[in-house]
């Protein structure tokens, strides 16, 4: 006889309810740990006994700078509403959306897509349903949606990225869905065609994020797609599924463990317009994984393009791209990425969302040219920064000094999501900027989801600090942010942030900051192949010192791998220029491991070119 008798239930609720029983379990444990958690606030949390992260960081700083963002996005014309209509308590609705920036119209400023998802799930399309691409036209933005056709007002949206994969000199855009995903090419005239399923890159699954590489170095760029979990909208009322997750108040609808996780895709590039699918051949689909983010960057320095994964409450995989080793190329077969998640100590299995990739090295006076990781995770678990190890003729090892830096505490209240390594102050060190938003509801109108700051963490040298409240109104609202994408839109050489705000509309922080600090702008014209996971490297020089022994200071960029939440930043590297110093040396290490040097580079901005010189 049937456990259920003769109910008749489908088989996603029937999971659901079997499983009940351990979720009930982990719930009374999670709730024990957020109960302490509450207790220790009101403790001595630098007591060593007490095995916890170091106080948080809000103290006030006399040297904090005076920041200024302010957010332009009505007065610019950046006009939409993510998600219009009440929200129906669907993890779909709750974990969108990204948006990218790019130069679409090839006029050298940059142009926004925000992604969207259509509303109420199953009421269609309704009012500002649809992504908006908005157009840089200097002084302000101008919505062309519809004349370029990249509205797909019917599609769940989730992410966003940019690349000229076909390499013809547009760039074109991939959008990653709940359900079929899609690939804009850039006809070069204002206007896209959808190509996906043409191209083998459609897929059927709910994908997240999306991120490009040439991973074989065959001269064509690919692509890999993560996924999430297999969720069917049909197979429970989620009206009646409620308070899962005892004290946060969560339906077992909204909590991912829930789901099966679905397999993620490694697109390869033809050449010829067209994709093969190859992620179980080359061992990366992850099928255990439930993905929201993933960059493709060369970690361990050998000039082969790694791969890392984010995990929502499944561990995170680090991929290390084999093709580097001896003869690995000779036998003519495949060649699998090894799975070193373990090994180098990134296999977290919290909660995983935003992704950023920097070089911390400086603070601890260890700067290897080596990426370090940033990772964004769920209420109650600390967010993450891995600082890269790398021994001689060993393999690269990542320590967590988050507690080091005064990231933890901080960042146990919020939800983080989109983030981004950015110099925001032009002082040669680089800061992170991060969007927050819980997923636990309002428990005065559990129709709503908490909303929260957002995070400006200032780099001091030594650690970082919450700055947030020197930075101006914007930073002193609660939303429900999700992606985060970087640029300098008005190119007046600082960074500026644009921000989805889940049900809401978007942020277009505009960074007015004064400073007496320079900068530094690099572009780098050349095939994606090539450009994608390259790294540039910034040599500078004390105004004082003019002679070859000098003091030096060197800043890193990664060229397209710093993947935030579903979002794209934009394909340019800015570096802050301390007072007093200058820009001795620039070289630019291609993802096919040559390298283009330029000595005492003059002006504010360059552009470089690939020649394939060593």
């Amino acid at each position: 006889m049937s456990l259920f008798g003769d109910i008749k239930i489908s088989r996603r609720v029937r999971k659901i309810w079997l499983s009940a029983g351990a979720v009930l379990v982990l719930t009374g444990l999670l709730a024990g740990g957020i109960l302490w958690f509450e207790a220790a606030r009101d403790t001595d949390l630098t007591d060593p006994t007490l095995n916890v992260t170091a106080t948080s960081t809000e103290e006030t700083d006399s040297n904090v700078p005076a920041f200024a963002f302010t957010d332009v996005a009505k007065e610019l014309g950046v006009a939409m509403r993510h998600g219009p209509g009440p929200r129906t308590r669907s993890l779909i609705e709750d974990t969108g959306s990204g948006l990218a920036w790019g130069d679409f119209d090839g006029d050298g400023d940059f142009d926004l897509y925000c992604v969207n998802m259509p509303g109420p799930e199953g009421n269609g399309g309704g009012a500002q349903a649809g992504n908006r691409l908005f157009r840089n036209d200097g002084d302000r933005f101008t919505d062309v949606t519809e004349a370029a056709g990249v509205a797909d007002a019917q599609a769940h949206g989730m992410g966003a990225s940019v690349v000229d994969y076909d390499g013809d000199g547009d760039q074109d855009l991939y959008v990653t869905n709940f359900g079929a995903n899609r690939l804009y090419r850039n006809r070069g005239d204002g206007t896209f065609e959808e190509v996906a399923a043409e191209a083998g890159v459609d897929g059927a699954q709910w994908s997240t994020a999306a991120t490009w590489g040439d991973f074989n170095r065959d001269g064509h760029v690919d692509l890999y797609v993560c996924n999430y979990v297999d969720y069917d909208a049909v197979d429970f009322d989620t009206s009646s599924m409620s308070s899962a997750m005892g004290p946060f108040g969560v339906p077992f609808t909204l909590n991912p463990n829930s789901f099966d996780p679905v397999p993620n895709h490694l697109y390869r590039n033809r050449g010829d317009g067209t994709f093969e699918e190859v992620a179980q051949a080359l061992g990366v689909d992850d099928p255990k994984g439930r993905s929201l983010c993933a960059t493709f960057c060369d970690l361990d320095g050998d000039s082969w393009l790694d791969l890392y994964v984010n995990n929502d409450v499944s561990t995170n995989r680090l991929y290390r791209n084999m093709l580097g080793e001896a003869g690995a190329e000779s036998t003519g077969e495949p060649v699998p990425f090894a799975d070193r998640s373990a090994m180098t100590g990134t296999a977290d299995a919290r909660g995983s969302m935003g992704l950023s990739v920097g070089e911390i090295g400086a603070m601890v006076d260890r700067l290897d040219g080596l990426p370090d990781l940033f990772i964004t995770h769920w209420v109650a678990q600390e967010n993450a920064l891995y600082q890269s190890v790398a021994e001689e003729d060993g393999p690269v090892l990542y320590l967590d000094k988050t507690r080091q830096f005064r990231l933890g505490e901080i960042s146990l209240d919020a939800v983080g999501w989109g983030s981004v390594f950015a110099d925001f102050d032009r002082d040669g060190r680089i800061d992170i900027a991060v969007a927050n938003g819980s997923t636990l509801e309002n428990k005065d109108d559990p129709k709503l989801l908490r909303p929260e700051k957002l995070f400006l963490l200032w780099n001091t040298g030594a650690r970082y600090q919450n700055a947030a409240s020197h930075a101006g109104e914007a930073f002193d609202k609660r939303y429900s942010g999700r992606g985060l994408a970087a640029a300098d839109f008005d190119d007046d050489g600082d960074v500026d942030l644009a921000v989805c705000i889940n049900r809401g509309a978007p942020l277009l922080l505009r960074n007015d900051t004064q400073t007496d600090n320079g900068f530094f702008k690099v572009r780098l014209d050349a095939p994606a192949a090539v450009a994608c996971g390259a790294r540039i490297e910034l040599t500078l020089a004390n105004d004082d010192d003019d002679d070859d022994d000098a003091k030096t200071s060197t800043q890193f960029r990664w060229w397209n791998s710093d993947a935030s939440f579903m979002s794209g930043h934009a394909p340019e590297a800015l570096f802050g220029i301390p007072h007093s110093w200058h820009v001795r040396r620039l070289q630019v290490t291609w993802a096919d491991g040559t390298h283009s040097t330029l000595d005492a580079p003059q002006g504010l901005r360059v552009r470089v070119e690939h020649d394939g010189a060593n």
